[in-house]
This record gives structure tokens, sequence and C-alpha cells, in this order.
């Protein structure tokens, strides 16, 4: 379950494309910048728990996002993650993930992402690279995504396996695999206008 956690943030912050409204209308307006449609995007992530999938969603977030499918070279995602707004509809989970086992979000209450290079992979198809970090720890990150421009509306798809140990994620007990899985996947769905 925290495993999914962790896995969820990452893949918020790889997707960095998910920021609130008053944070996109509050930065200067540049060529290539979107305003992301909250109501309509996700930060999804998938964990295990005793063997037992579970889903979450963290609903903090703010991100930068330049990005002009002729212009690669000067496209850039910055993503802040809040990780005490991980919720999974669990209680007892959602109320473990927060504290120094897991996010320890007193210590580190945000989740980073920042690309380095935005590359095409084929018609529709990039890879955001750039550094995750997570509890004061930060890798290297590529998250794959799927883009549609229809006008100055952007749809994007993205999806990713991250395993929380490499961030220190599930402290004691909870750093192996017995409990909770090492492997959290992320989805990323997000709409976007500019």
């Amino acid at each position: 379950m925290r495993a999914i956690l962790i896995a969820a943030l990452a893949g918020a912050l790889l997707v960095a494309g998910c920021g609130s409204k008053a944070d996109q209308a509050a930065a200067p307006a540049t060529d290539g910048a979107w305003t992301i449609d909250k109501e309509s995007s996700r930060l999804g992530f998938v964990g295990a728990q005793t063997g037992k999938e579970f889903t979450g969603e963290f609903a903090g977030y703010e991100a930068t996002i330049v990005f002009d499918p002729d212009d690669l070279p000067s496209a850039r995602i910055e993503a802040v993650v809040d990780v005490g707004s991980a919720r999974t509809g669990e209680r007892q989970r959602d109320a473990a993930l927060p504290t120094a086992d897991w996010f320890s979000a007193k210590a580190f209450p945000n989740a980073t992402f920042s690309s380095s290079e935005i590359v095409r992979t084929g018609e529709g198809a990039y890879e955001a690279r750039g550094k995750l970090t997570i509890r004061d720890t930060t890798r290297d990150l590529v998250l794959p995504f799927t883009l549609a421009i229809e006008g100055d509306r952007a749809t994007a798809d993205g999806a990713l396996s991250l395993a929380r140990t490499d961030f220190g994620v599930g402290q004691g007990e909870f750093s192996t695999g017995q409990w909770v899985g090492i492997e959290v996947k992320v989805s990323i769905h997000l709409e976007a206008t500019r």
C-alpha cells in the first residue's frame, strides 16, 4: 500500500503535467505554456499489500509545463507533489503513508520532478527524461507518454513502474516486499489548455 503511494508520487512527479489552475495562472505567459485542467486530470498509482492490489491518487500537486512538439529543445516540466495528499480510500493506510516509515511528510513534504529533456519516440509518443526526488533521494527517471493536441487542448497519458525502496519509502519491517510490494505502478492522465 505504501509502496503504491510512493510510486504514485513518483509517477505524479514524472507526469509533472498536473498543476493547480491558480499556480498555472500565476506563471508568466510563455510560448508553449500549458495550464492543467485538474478536474479532468489524475495522478494515480497501484500497489499491493499482503498480496492484494490497491489504488490511490495524489490530490496536491503543482507543475510548470512548457511543451511545443515543434520545439522540443525548449520543452520543460517542473513538478512538485505534496506527498501528504496521497489517498487510497482506506483509513489506516492513508494515516500511515505520511509517517516516517513511508513518505516522512514532515521531514520531506514534497516530491519533485525536473525534466532535462523531452524526446519524441514515435507518432504522438514521447519520453520525459529527468530527475525524481523523494525523501531527499534523487534518481534518474524516464516517463513515456502519449500526447494528442487538438487546437488549444492537449491530452497526455503516461505510465511507469517504480521501486519504492529506491527512494527509501518503506522503512524497518516495510523495507522488504513481505507486507507491501516493492513495485508501484504509476499512471498519469492530463488534460491541459494553452
